[in-house]
């Protein structure tokens, strides 16, 4: 737990080097890509020293990371809940909407295992709980066939950063943004 907790630190030492206004102003413009290739660019090289498998380090920074981009874009999530049993690392909007609407609710998974069979079996499990296999998302550092929509956490791909854009539209398609979207 210790050594997750110097992964948030060192995360949010980087993310506090950027102003605010700059964060916000990249967030609201859709420039995910850009603000999230930088924070990996500075923390993958701080994170690499700690004594964590690579896939659960990623996972942790990826997981991180997306709690507060989701807080600075204030999109309705529940974060680190329980359902029958399973844990959830993030649900969109909320378990209330899982449990009544599960079309208007996305689940979340970060993937913080080195071993397939553990991801694929985590997998099965939120499957049972979201039966609409398109609103299982899951970021990962793996390549991945899995029925689910993949997001790699890459320095050099854009597809983490695509996870924002898709949770920014599935929330507004779904009218889900009741509140402002940015902070301001």
């Amino acid at each position: 737990m210790e050594k997750i907790s110097s992964i948030k630190e060192i995360l949010y030492s980087e993310i506090k080097k950027i102003p605010e206004k700059q964060i916000h102003q990249l967030l609201q413009n859709n420039e995910f890509s850009q603000f999230i290739q930088h924070i990996l660019e500075k923390t993958i090289p701080r994170i690499k020293n700690l004594e964590i498998e690579t896939e659960e380090q990623l996972g942790v920074l990826a997981e991180s990371l997306s709690h507060y981009i989701l807080t600075e874009m204030l999109i309705p999530s529940q974060r680190k809940i329980i359902h029958q049993n399973i844990e959830i690392d993030i649900v969109v909007p909320n378990l209330n909407y899982l449990k009544n609407d599960p079309n208007n609710a996305v689940i979340i998974h970060f993937d913080k295992s080195n071993e397939s069979n553990k991801t694929r079996g985590k997998i099965e499990q939120l499957k049972s709980i979201q039966k609409n296999n398109n609103n299982i998302w899951v970021v990962t550092n793996k390549e991945s066939s899995n029925m689910c929509k993949m997001y790699r956490i890459d320095q050099n791909k854009e597809s983490f950063s695509n996870l924002f854009i898709d949770i920014k539209n599935f929330v507004s398609n779904k009218n889900l943004d009741r509140l402002k979207i940015f902070k301001t």
